[in-house]
């Protein structure tokens, strides 16, 4: 009876101990699992979202874990054509694009570990520029204008250039998508008067050549065809000098000296000579600066650069009449867009301004818009405007000062 008793002793022991085959095979498995390497993962560092014209941009990819020894990184591109350094793990920046791309960014070192990770990267189409789009059915010319930051303007005009109709907003830039709420003003064709609305936008971009609006007109979707526009690209500046704007000149003029430095500043008409003409709007504020501007190579991104971005304030804003430009643009501070080209009439360099119009007088759907004509250019000479505006008053300048 006790040798009996001892053994069954001796058997609970071992089984409650692991002992046995089948057991001791189930530790070591579960030891292994508990001693497999964490190899961490792949880590990115920089900018992951760039203008597909950007060259000037850095990623670089480390892994954590990993011993230094041999270390060597792969990158799945994803079809965006970017190219890793197997040693560094840096990613260069080079044009690229546009497009939302998908990429995985592998690491492994000379003893065997390896560990990967997944990223977004995004190229957002540079559409900074003029398009245009030609409406037949209904004689309209519309002008879209973009900035580097995606500000814009669209602007619905007839063939002699009047302006019925503007619209005003911030765009979204992703990838080759293109989309903006913007907030418009119209002039009713029968009775001048003016009505506020809202237009929702959106389309795809084909760098260089089109931006397609769908569902933009009856017609179908509206094609607006990137327009270089004039030999005189300013690459985000306004040309120093003096400029005149007379879009209504029964009702007076503006004037604004703009120096080198991007600095505009109002003037009164009398200033000039001009002795019977109120002044408009007062405009004065700062060009905004664009210093990426230096990164950037290919000819066709410099010539699509006739646009700048400016803070602006306006004043004693009195534009009469019941257009567009009667409404209330009196603001401060305001962040406003603008695009420079040849005046034809006027035989001149000209900017067109667009702001956001002051929102507390006009329900938030105002969009401002002034044309400006260079009046004394940068060697302080009159321009052929200036004949034109001496048939309407005379007047007598002793000199163009400008601030170079």
């Amino acid at each position: 009876m006790k040798s009996h008793t001892l053994l069954a002793i001796a058997a609970l022991l071992l089984t409650s101990c692991g002992g046995g085959g089948g057991s001791s095979s189930s530790g070591n498995q579960n030891g292994n699992q508990n001693d497999t390497p964490d190899y961490g993962t792949v880590n990115l560092v920089g900018d992951t979202e760039v203008w597909s014209d950007q060259v000037n941009w850095t990623l670089t990819a480390s892994a954590d874990k990993l011993s230094s020894t041999g270390l060597a990184f792969t990158l799945t591109d994803g079809g965006s054509g970017l190219v890793i350094d197997a040693a560094t793990g840096v990613i260069q920046g080079a044009a690229t694009t546009p497009g939302v791309y998908e990429l995985t960014i592998s690491a492994s070192d000379s003893s065997g570990g390896s560990t990967s990770n997944s990223f977004t990267f995004t190229s957002n189409a540079f559409i900074a520029g003029h398009w245009a789009l030609e409406i037949p059915a209904s004689n309209e010319n519309l002008m879209l204008v973009v900035s580097r930051n995606g500000r814009v303007s669209l602007t619905n005009s007839t063939p002699a250039g009047a302006i019925n109709a503007l619209c005003n907003g911030q765009a979204q830039i992703v990838g080759d998508s293109f989309s903006a709420d913007l907030a418009c003003v119209q002039k009713s064709v029968t009775d001048a008067s003016l009505s506020n609305d809202r237009l929702a936008v959106s389309g795809t971009v084909v760098e260089g050549s089109r931006i397609t609006l769908t569902n933009f007109s009856e017609q179908g979707d509206g094609v607006f065809l990137f327009q270089p526009g004039t030999e005189v690209f300013n690459f985000g500046t306004i040309i120093p000098g003096i400029y005149v704007e007379y879009s209504d000149i029964a009702s007076g003029i503006s004037l604004v000296e703009v120096t080198a430095d991007g600095s505009l500043t109002a003037l009164a008409p009398s200033a000039l000579g001009f002795q019977n003409m109120a002044s408009r709007c007062a405009l004065s504020g700062n060009l905004e600066s664009d210093e990426i501007f230096a990164d950037y190579e290919r000819q066709a991104l410099k010539e699509a650069l006739q646009v700048f971005e400016a803070t602006i304030s306006l004043s004693d804003c009195d534009l009469g009449g019941g257009a567009i430009d009667s409404l209330d643009y009196n603001q401060t501070d305001a962040l406003a867009h603008g695009a420079s080209f040849i005046d034809t009439l006027a035989d001149s360099l000209s900017f067109n301004l667009y702001s956001p119009g002051n929102a507390e007088n006009n329900d938030t759907v105002n969009a401002g818009y002034f044309h400006y004509v260079h009046f004394c250019d940068e060697s302080n000479q009159l321009t052929a405007v200036a004949n034109f505006l001496a048939d309407s008053e005379p007047f007598s300048i002793v000199a163009c000062p400008v601030e170079t």
